[in-house]
């Protein structure tokens, strides 16, 4: 828990959003939208990336501040806009629970990416202590 707390504020902001995307994917899941696989690896490739920064020890974690995002972002849109027998939650309002999921995942990958650039600019800093 100590690690944690000596992160700096972009990284925290990093993992906290990209748990909150994790969370907006599970909402996704159990709501019932469609086109998501028996287990779907979005959550826990977010909390492990999460992790690493969180607790990783080494500079490349930076890279992983901001890989983890942008890949999640790049691969949700690819299998949206593929899943063609389907249609994306972000087109149906009505359809609450799946709306809120989709927009708390965007929301939390957008500001995780871009917390994650700012951690990536500044390696060194991630730690407040460093």
């Amino acid at each position: 828990m100590g690690r944690l707390l000596l992160l700096s504020t972009p990284a925290k902001v990093n993992v906290v959003a990209m748990v909150v995307a994790a969370a907006g994917i599970t909402i996704e899941y159990f709501s019932g939208v469609e086109g998501f696989p028996t287990v779907p690896p979005g959550p826990f490739i977010l909390v492990g990336a999460a992790a690493l920064v969180a607790w990783g020890p080494w500079r490349w974690t930076a890279v992983v501040a901001v890989l983890a995002p942008l890949l999640s972002l790049v691969l949700g849109t690819m299998s949206t806009v593929l899943n063609w027998g389907t249609s994306a939650p972000l087109s149906h309002p009505s359809e609450t629970a799946g709306f809120a999921g989709a927009v708390i995942q965007f929301v939390g990958l957008i500001v995780a990416l871009g917390a994650g650039i700012v951690v990536a600019l500044h390696p060194s800093q991630i730690r407040t202590g460093a």
